[in-house]
């Protein structure tokens, strides 16, 4: 059984749900574009879907100066100078302009995740 229909004949409501490997994961954290310094403090936005590029074009048309991303594949490497809270860039944002469902975790979030996944 899937996480989402576990969900679904649980609660009785459908949720996104995004699953990635060990491998998957390790991938992701390592293809971060940002410095170290920066990468400590980024978020990275996984999405359902690699995006077409016609909408990875479009997304990218729109910039502010507290805010960097690049979109790598089925993830966007988010770096709010300001912090997420304060940022411009935001879930909603991409996953209107990509078409995509997105769920981000911070740097920290990451890291533990990549932990849980060698036990």
């Amino acid at each position: 059984m899937g996480i989402q229909k576990f969900i679904i004949d649980q609660f009785g409501f459908e949720v996104p749900v995004l699953v990635r490997t060990k491998d998957e994961l390790t991938t992701i954290f390592n293809n971060c574009p940002f410095t170290d310094a920066k990468k400590s403090e980024s978020y990275f936005v996984l999405l359902s879907a690699v995006p077409g590029e016609n909408l990875v074009r479009e997304a990218s048309q729109k910039t502010y100066p507290d805010d960097a991303y690049v979109i790598l594949n089925d993830c966007i490497y988010l770096f709010c100078s300001k912090g997420y809270g304060r940022a411009k860039f935001n879930l909603s944002y991409f996953e209107k302009k990509l078409n995509s469902n997105a769920t981000a975790r911070n740097y920290k979030t990451m890291v533990k995740l990549l932990a849980l996944s060698e036990e």
